[in-house]
C-alpha cells in the first residue's frame, strides 16, 4: 500500500539569512516619524504580509462616535453606569476611551460596483525614473525620437548634450503603470529581505495623528507609541471590497506603551 508524505502538502518558502540573533516583540509601532509605522516579524508572519503587499487599520472608531452622536442605547447605558451627563464632553471622552478598538489587517483588492478591479497610477519618484531610463536606455531613446514632440526631439539632438542630460529629459516621459488598487499602504523592507516573517514598515498618516491624538504635535515626533499584539489570537471580520464582502483575518492592537526617541548624536555622546 502506498503512503503519502504528509509534508509535501505544505509549500516551500525561502527562509531569510541572518547573521545576528535580535529578540522582538509582536508589536504594531506607530513611529516617531510622520504617519510612519512598524510591524514586528510576528505580526508580518501572523498575517502573511508579505514587503509590497498593503496593510490597512481597521478599527470600531465610526461606530462608537455614532453611537455618541445618536445616544444610541449602549452610549446611555455606560453613562447611567458610571454616573456621567450623555450630553458631556466627558462622557463622550469616558466612552471612547473604553471602546475605541484598533486592528491590523493585509490590505484587500478594491473593486467598483460591477465588480471590476479597480486600478491606481503607480507612483514613480524622480529617482525611480532616471534608473528606468539607465536601465532600458536604448528602448526609452528609441521611442521618444520615433513618438515625441518635434521640441523633444529637437531637445534630445541637442549639439554637445552630454548622456546625464538625455536621461533627464526622458525621464520626465515615464509614467507608472496601471495597477490594480489595494486598500490600505505598501509595505516595504529596507532590507530587501524576501517572505513573510521580517520587519515592515510603511505610512499612514491619518491613523497616526489619530493615535497619537493625546500627544502634541511636538511630542507625537518624539515617541515611539508600541501596541502590544496577541498574534495567537487572530480574529475575522467581514468587510466590503465595494462590489462584494470579503473575510478579513485581523489581529487586535493591545495596550501601548510610549518610548521617548533619542537622536543619534546625542545617544553617541552619551
Amino acid at each position: 500500500m502506498k503512503t503519502v508524505n504528509s509534508k509535501m502538502s505544505f509549500g516551500f518558502s525561502i527562509v531569510n539569512a541572518g547573521q545576528r540573533k535580535v529578540e522582538y516583540s509582536p508589536e504594531v509601532i506607530a513611529l516617531s516619524t510622520q504617519g510612519g509605522f512598524k510591524l514586528t516579524p510576528q505580526v508580518t508572519a501572523a498575517l502573511g504580509i508579505q514587503a509590497g503587499d498593503y496593510v490597512m487599520f481597521i478599527s470600531t472608531v465610526p461606530q462608537v462616535d455614532a453611537a455618541i452622536a445618536t445616544r444610541d442605547a449602549a452610549y446611555v447605558e455606560f453613562c447611567e453606569a458610571n454616573g456621567l451627563d450623555a450630553n458631556s464632553e466627558d462622557a463622550a471622552a469616558a466612552f471612547r476611551k473604553a471602546n475605541y478598538m484598533w486592528a491590523i489587517a493585509k490590505g484587500i483588492l478594491c473593486k467598483n460596483d460591477k465588480g471590476a478591479i479597480l486600478t491606481v497610477t503607480e507612483r514613480l519618484s524622480k529617482k525611480d525614473k532616471l534608473t528606468y531610463v539607465e536601465q532600458n536606455y536604448d528602448d526609452v531613446l528609441a521611442a521618444a525620437m520615433e513618438s515625441g514632440s518635434e521640441e523633444m526631439k529637437s531637445a534630445l539632438t541637442r549639439e554637445g548634450i552630454t548622456r546625464e542630460e538625455v536621461v533627464n529629459i526622458l525621464a520626465e516621459t515615464i509614467t507608472g503603470r496601471e495597477l490594480p488598487k489595494y486598500q490600505g499602504s505598501k509595505a516595504a523592507n529596507s532590507s530587501n529581505l524576501t517572505g513573510t516573517g521580517v520587519i515592515l514598515t510603511f505610512t499612514d498618516t491619518n491613523v497616526w495623528n489619530e493615535m497619537k491624538s493625546d500627544l502634541s504635535e511636538e511630542e507625537r515626533a518624539k515617541v515611539n507609541r508600541s501596541f502590544a499584539v496577541d498574534v495567537t489570537s487572530v480574529e475575522h471580520a467581514t468587510i466590503s471590497n465595494g462590489y462584494e464582502d470579503v473575510d478579513v483575518p485581523y489581529l487586535v492592537l493591545g495596550e501601548y506603551s510610549d518610548k521617548e526617541v533619542v537622536a543619534r548624536g546625542k545617544k553617541d555622546n552619551e
